[in-house]
Formats: C-alpha cells, structure tokens, sequence
C-alpha cells in the first residue's frame, strides 16, 4: 500500500475497496494495519499515513456505502492506531485475541507434525502443556527446530524423539510476556471508558 510516489498509497486503498464492492460479498483483512494508519501527526513520511487514514476512513464511512463487505484488521501495536478509526461506523467491534491455551496449543501441535514422523515416545500433550506463552508461529519454530536438531544428530534418522523436542524446548523461547499481555488487557480497559457505549455491543473482550 504505501509508495513514495504522491498519490499512490490512496490509490492503492481505493482500488482495494473497490475490488470489494464489485466481488461482494467480501472479507477486507488487513494484517498489521498500525504500519499504515498510525496516529496522525506523528508520523515522519511526508504526510503519507495521515492521507492513507483519511482515505481509509472515506472508504469506510463516506459517500459510496459499504455493501456486503467486511472489513477486518488485525494488529499488536492498539495504542498507535488513529483513534478516528475506532470510533463507530468503522471498526465497530475490537477484539483482544489471547495467547493460546492448552487445548490450543495442542491442537497446533498436531496440525504441524502431522506430515512429521514422531517417535511413539513424543507426547504432545506433554508438549502443549511445557509451551504456556508461546504464540501458535512460537510452537511452529519449535517443532521446525526439533526437526532440525534431529536432522543433525543423524541425516539418516527416520523419526523425531521426545529428546529432540525437549532440545528444541532449550533453544525456542515463548515470545509472549506477561507485560505484554498485561498492556494488552490494560489497554482494552481504557478503551472501554473513551469509547461511547454503542461502540461496545459486544464490548472490548479482554
């Protein structure tokens, strides 16, 4: 989306919005969308992000409405977005999305050894509950670096040990805090109190 050219970066969210309007029904997902809309007036790009907000909001809230389609982003960086964004008629719903639990991580377990071939001695279960704090691409570096461990310790092996899992366990570490998550949750509390109260159905889940 963003380009050092005047004019392109607004032309850019125009035409996605407008490949959503002539396919609707349609989902408009936007990862990490802080890179582009963060708060205006304290960026240092020339002016860039304020108008990429501005067309954002044009897109969502003005002359041409928005039919059939949705729009989602997605973010970890809440505190620097433009607050004109959260406000209703836009993102009308924020939702914290907490770390995984044990039954998740297990699951993510699964879906990335499922083409591994494991040792009858690996326990995943074991595993999911030995990885509280790691995000789900957290769990995929680690079952990625039992693999490799394994792979070093014999290039001729044919199975992936617990012992390789539990190396790996040495080596990837949880990329998720407390802190973090305490920032998080805090951050939600006070989005809750400057928000009006419509903008909460449902409200700020922490």
């Amino acid at each position: 989306v963003l380009s050092k050219w005047v004019g392109e970066s607004e032309k850019a969210i125009r035409e996605v919005f407008r490949k959503a309007r002539l396919y609707a029904p349609a989902v408009i997902f936007m990862d990490e969308i802080d890179a582009i809309a963060p708060v205006r007036g304290f960026a240092y790009d020339s002016g860039v992000s304020e108008r990429v907000v501005s067309q954002l909001i044009t897109e969502m809230d003005g002359i041409e409405k928005l039919e059939n389609v949705v729009v989602i982003a997605a973010t970890n960086r809440p505190d620097i977005l433009d607050p004109a964004l959260l406000r209703p008629g836009r993102f009308d719903k924020l939702i914290y999305v907490p770390p995984p639990d044990l039954s998740s991580r297990l699951e993510i377990f699964k879906i990335h050894t499922r083409n591994m071939p494991l040792a009858d001695d690996v326990d995943l279960y074991e595993l999911a509950k030995q990885t509280e704090g790691y995000s789900g691409a957290d769990i995929e570096a680690l079952v990625r670096e039992a693999a490799l461990i394994a792979i070093r310790e014999d290039l001729m092996i044919d199975r992936v040990y617990m012992r390789h899992f539990n190396e790996a366990l040495n080596k990837v570490k949880p990329s998720i805090t407390q802190e973090m998550i305490k920032f998080y949750i805090e951050w939600g509390e006070k989005a809750k109190q400057k928000l009006p109260k419509e903008h909460l159905r449902p409200q700020v889940y922490t």
